[in-house]
Parts: structure tokens; C-alpha cells; sequence
């Protein structure tokens, strides 16, 4: 029986990637949000003024800034540029959370040629917001990323830096007050033009941990959070001859609950993963997504098409290009390309976010030193292919077409939607990542037309009765009307 489920699985993976690969497009849109800032280091994108707009931060180094892009939430949208701080020496990194505690996001920042160093602005609210600068490290110089998170467990967020000049990877510990008190301990201090530092659990055992990366070193190296007052760091290898790395991430890209990382190879032009395989210590498998793509500056990674997986975007300056790798599945994975854009002079950030609410994850990219000065948003347009008229080119008109489903991930419940081009016997299934039907939501005949269907997670499905302990993953829905099967992927998150 394990065999049969197991066989059924594959299956219906196989033919979930095939439907992608035919029938799923997923395109941009470009637009500019601002042509007049200089050299950026950083962009990030969240809501700062609390009006579930998401809006756009970035360091400006030839402008010595840290800038907000506030999002006005119109079509198209506005972009209000407003100046949070000046005379931030190289203005390299920025990054946004909520330091105080108070509710709202604040602003941290790092000048990469001088002072202030690291620095926060608190975020005293109004119309337009008002900022309170506050130092974090003043002599932590040559600053090329900085990140935010809770690292010792005390529900305060803490501070992480990579120095290039220092080689240096530091955390500040928040120890609240007003102003706020901030503990400096270094992690290692020989990590030659240390460039970049990020958080994950990477061992799954509650505590964040800290990755970083060294160009010079070509090491991609990881710090075990063992816990502590104060924290005791065991330094751990991931990959010690990733030539040229510039630029790490955490995400799970397989989907198998542990915490993978990405990487960009400035000058090996490469973009690459390396899975997570457990153990102790961890066993670390790379996999290349990208051989040739010069001067590969970030990878970061993000569910760009709404399949429940991890894709990932990238950077080029050496091709100025803005590009996404779908994540099709397999072991090893299987990678799509679509470049975004291919013609942005010496692009160098990037970020991923829902700029305009539509429920699509969108990209922003900003130019760096000696660029063009500008940045562009790329609106996800989504599946082209959902409207009927736009695939009947490609398909043949008597095809039936299956959605994907929103919102995905989904709790307690999502919708399903398929188009039945003539009257005929149609069956929608769900199933889970076995092969084993756990719901049967149309098993009958049906006219012509575009239906949607709900499925409500943990409720009444019919011919199942209840679905009891229905558990956070990946499933699979199944429509079939005759020989023909069309299958996608969606994730239930308790």
C-alpha cells in the first residue's frame, strides 16, 4: 500500500510540473518608482506608516541617505520620496523592524564610509512620520550589510553587522530603556572583506542562528546559537570555496522543514543553494542554479508564482539583469529562468514584496555606484494564462484549465477554481504529498463554464465526511474530465 501511495505521489508530482512548465506564465511588469538617487547599496519593502501599503526603504551611498519611498496605494501608485536621514557617510545597508516595541517599524541603517556607523530611527508616528536618530555602534565602520533579529530569546529585536574593513561579524544585543542599550559581541573578527550576514533557525532548534559570507575567503560559514548569557556562538562551514561570495539567505527551499541557504557569487558568477541534509554536524549539498550570471550580486528567495515553493530572484551588475529561477521540485531541483529585465545599468539590490496589494509577490531593484540612478518595481502580473481568451492560442479549445488556487497558503480555507470547456464528467480531488485522496470536492457531471469551488480545510468535504488533523504541508489538487488531468500544488499552513 506505502509503495502504491508512494508511486501515486510521484505522479502526481511529475505531471504538477509538467502542468506548469505548459501551461503557467508568469510575467512583469516594469515601472519606475524614482530616477534620481544615487548608488544604492540596500532596498527593502515593508509597511512604515501602518496604512497596509508596502512601502520602499533604501540607502542612497552616493547621496548619503537613508530614503522612504511612501506608497500612496493608487493605480498606478504614487511614490512620495521623503528623506529619513542625511549626512549617512556611504549610506550602504537598511533594514526595518520594530525596536521599541511600540508597534511600528523603525529604520536602521549603516554608512560604509563613516560615521554614523550603525544607527536606528525610531518611529514617533505622524503625518508625515517624524524620526529620532539614536546610535547603535558608532566605530563599526566599513559596514557593508546590516540585518535585524531576536537572537537571544528576550522578545526585543537585536542588531547584526558585517564589516568588510574589519572583517568582522558583530551582533547588539537590545537591552530596551529609553534610549535603548545596546550590548556589542563579536562573532569573528579574520572573515577577510566580510560582506554579508543573515538569521535562520538552521538546526531547528528554536534559536535563531547567523550565517555570513567572505568574498575574499570564499567561505559561506554559519554560527550555531547555543544559547547562554551571553550567547555562545559555535562557528560551523557550509561551503569554504564558493568563489567570490558576496551575498547569503535563509529560506526552505525544498520544502522539507529545514532551513536552506542561498548565495550569490560576485566573481564566480554564480547564484547557488546549498540543502540542508541534518545532522550533526550538518551536511551541506550545493546545487549551481546558475553558471553565468556576471557579477552576480543577491539571490534571495520568495514564492514568486504562487505555488507554495521557494523561487528565487537575482541580481546581475556584470549583465544588468534582474532575473527569477522557478522552483519546479525534483531532487535535484529543477530551475526555470525568466529574466525580468536585462537592460538596468549596474543593478545591484533587490527585494521581493506585494507592492500593490494584489496578492502577488512583486520585485523592486535599484541601481548601484555610477548607475542609472533609478528604481523599478516589477508588477507580478501572475498567470497569464487565467483568462481564457489569452490561452486559446496555445491550448486546444476543448482543454479544460485548472487555477491556482487562492490564497495560497491558505487557513482555514481557500478557493479552487477550473474552467470545463463542454459538458462532461469532471472529479477535483485533493491529496496529500502520499498520493492519498483526503478530499473529493466534484465527482459529476458539469456544464460548460468557469467554476469555483471552495475547499474548506479541517470542514465537511464531500465524500470524506471530515478531515481530521489536517496538518501544516504541501497538497495536491487533481482535476480530471476524461483523459485529460491537470494537477497543481497548494500549502495549508496551521
Amino acid at each position: 500500500m506505502k509503495l502504491i501511495f508512494k508511486t501515486l505521489a510521484n505522479s502526481i508530482a511529475t505531471l504538477f510540473i509538467l502542468s506548469i512548465s505548459l501551461y503557467a506564465q508568469v510575467s512583469f511588469e516594469q515601472h519606475l518608482v524614482n530616477d534620481n538617487t544615487h548608488g544604492m547599496g540596500s532596498i527593502y519593502a515593508c509597511d512604515i506608516d501602518g496604512d497596509e501599503d508596502n512601502d520602499i526603504i533604501t540607502a542612497s551611498l552616493e547621496d548619503n541617505q537613508i530614503i522612504w519611498f511612501r506608497n500612496d496605494g493608487g493605480t498606478p501608485i504614487h511614490w512620495e520620496k521623503i528623506v529619513v536621514a542625511y549626512n549617512v557617510i556611504g549610506a550602504h545597508s537598511v533594514y526595518a523592524a520594530d525596536f521599541d516595541n511600540d508597534g511600528d517599524l523603525d529604520i536602521i541603517g549603516a554608512a560604509y564610509q563613516g560615521q554614523p556607523g550603525i544607527a536606528w530611527w525610531r518611529n514617533d508616528g505622524g503625518d508625515p512620520v517624524v524620526w529620532t536618530k539614536f546610535p547603535v555602534a558608532n566605530t563599526f565602520i566599513n559596514a557593508h550589510e546590516i540585518y535585524a533579529a531576536d537572537l537571544n530569546n528576550d522578545n526585543l529585536i537585536d542588531v547584526l553587522g558585517a564589516s568588510s574593513d574589519l572583517n568582522e561579524i558583530a551582533v547588539w544585543y537590545n537591552g530596551g530603556g529609553n534610549p535603548i542599550n545596546w550590548t556589542e559581541q563579536s562573532l569573528i573578527t579574520n572573515f577577510t572583506l566580510a560582506k554579508s550576514v543573515r538569521a535562520g533557525d538552521i538546526d531547528g532548534d528554536g534559536d535563531i542562528d547567523v550565517i555570513g559570507a567572505s568574498i575574499i575567503d570564499n567561505d559561506v560559514l554559519w554560527w550555531r546559537n547555543d544559547n547562554g548569557n551571553p550567547v555562545s556562538w559555535n562557528k560551523q562551514d557550509i561551503d569554504l570555496n564558493y568563489y567570490g561570495a558576496h551575498r547569503v539567505d535563509t529560506a526552505d527551499i525544498n520544502g522539507d522543514g529545514k532551513i536552506d541557504v542561498i548565495g550569490a557569487g560576485y566573481l564566480g558568477h554564480t547564484i547557488a543553494w546549498w540543502k540542508n541534509g541534518g545532522g550533526n554536524p550538518i551536511v551541506w549539498t550545493r546545487q549551481i542554479i546558475e553558471y553565468n550570471f556576471i557579477n552576480a550580486c543577491i539571490a534571495y528567495a520568495s514564492d514568486m508564482d504562487g505555488d507554495g515553493d521557494m523561487d528565487i530572484i537575482g541580481t546581475s551588475q556584470g549583465n544588468n539583469t534582474v532575473a527569477l529561477w522557478l522552483n519546479d521540485g525534483g531532487d535535484p531541483i529543477h530551475w526555470t529562468k525568466i529574466i525580468v529585465d536585462n537592460d538596468f545599468y549596474r543593478v545591484w539590490p533587490l527585494y521581493a514584496s506585494d507592492l500593490d496589494g494584489d496578492g502577488n509577490k512583486d520585485i523592486i531593484a535599484g541601481s548601484s555606484h555610477q548607475g542609472n540612478n533609478q528604481i523599478r518595481w516589477y508588477e507580478n502580473l501572475g498567470d497569464t494564462t487565467t483568462n481564457i481568451e489569452s490561452y486559446s492560442n496555445l491550448l486546444n479549445p476543448k482543454d479544460i484549465y485548472l487555477f491556482q488556487n487562492y490564497p495560497n497558503p491558505f487557513n482555514p480555507s481557500t478557493k479552487i477554481k477550473f474552467s470545463v470547456p463542454e459538458r462532461q464528467f469532471i472529479r477535483l480531488k485533493i491529496y496529500n504529498v502520499l498520493g492519498k485522496e483526503i478530499a473529493s470536492l466534484k465527482d459529476e457531471e458539469m456544464a460548460a463554464g468557469e467554476y469555483e469551488i471552495e475547499f474548506p480545510g479541517e470542514s465537511e468535504s464531500a465524500g470524506n465526511g471530515k478531515i481530521n488533523n489536517l496538518t501544516s504541508g504541501i497538497y495536491f489538487y487533481k482535476l480530471t474530465a476524461g483523459d485529460q488531468i491537470r494537477i497543481r500544488k497548494m500549502v495549508f499552513i496551521k
